[in-house]
């Protein structure tokens, strides 16, 4: 079984994290807390989570600095700011240092839930073009998270994902009832077997280095 998306937030006060965790457990996350940065870096660094809400102002450290250091663990964590409208420009700031993007108190409950998703779908959509553009193969961590979120509907996916779901996840009925769309033009599957042959000279490539290496 697909683990689910894992989020962890990261916020001095004990009310702010227990809402946001009862929040986002109902919406099917796995959800851990830290009311201290230090710890936080220890749960980003051994959780490696896919989604972080950090506070912007703590003591001890603020929260600029636990996002350069969560961006040294893992470039890939999508950061989300807390923030009150009086530190505007700190948020601002976080954006050009690689956060994804921001909330403010009090909390637009729709807005901070669609932005959760929006982070998420975001690195389902980086993973996908790295492997559009050849960067080489998602890593095991990488087809983990994309087996957990990436749910393809057949009338709504697009060709790479539904390459992905099939070649990489092996979910071969996703293949089948995008194949039996009506308005799924002759170039696309065309399209597909290309792709298909892209993928299977990557495995192969990946396996002989392997190999090589041994």
């Amino acid at each position: 079984m697909a683990k689910d998306p894992v989020i962890l937030v990261i916020d001095d006060e004990e009310e702010i994290c227990g809402f946001l965790k009862d929040l986002f457990a109902a919406e099917g996350y796995t959800v851990h807390t830290a009311t201290e940065p230090e710890k936080g870096l220890e749960l980003a660094e051994e959780l490696r989570p896919e989604v972080v809400l950090l506070d912007l102002k703590m003591p001890r450290m603020d929260g600029i600095e636990v996002l350069r250091r969560i961006k040294k663990i893992d470039e890939a964590i999508a950061v989300i700011i807390i923030t009150g409208f009086g530190t505007m420009d700190s948020a601002r700031a976080a954006i050009r240092l690689g956060a994804f993007d921001y909330i403010t108190k009090p909390f637009d409950l729709p807005h901070v839930k669609a932005l959760v998703k929006d982070a998420l779908a975001y690195r389902v959509s980086t993973i996908i073009e790295e492997l559009k553009a050849g960067k080489g193969l998602p890593t095991k961590k990488e087809l983990a998270f994309l087996n957990s979120i990436l749910k393809c509907k057949p009338e709504g996916a697009c060709l790479w994902e539904v390459v992905v779901r099939e070649f990489l996840l092996g979910d071969a009925q996703c293949l089948t009832d995008w194949m039996k769309q009506p308005n799924i033009p002759q170039k696309e599957k065309e399209n597909l077997k290309r792709l298909t042959e892209i993928l299977e000279s990557m495995f192969r490539r990946a396996k002989n280095k392997g190999t090589n290496r041994r």
